[in-house]
């Protein structure tokens, strides 16, 4: 079953990542999530997931959300 992925980009926090590198991009098994460069914000490729929530428990500021 297929569900959106939402990023609240007011929440997210590059900077509280490891070296600026997104947590939530690491974590994402599906690719939907991208970062140019550490410290830039995340770009989703896809709203599209299979609901693996491994981005979602990545995230240590809770900026994405699964509907």
């Amino acid at each position: 079953m297929s569900r959106m992925l939402m990023l609240d980009y007011n929440k997210c926090k590059p900077e509280d990542c490891h070296n600026g590198i997104c947590c939530a991009v690491q974590a994402c098994p599906l690719d939907i999530l991208g970062q140019e460069e550490p410290y830039d914000k995340p770009m989703m490729y896809s709203p599209v997931c299979k609901g693996c929530m491994e981005c979602f428990r990545a995230c240590p500021n809770s900026a994405l959300e699964l509907n």
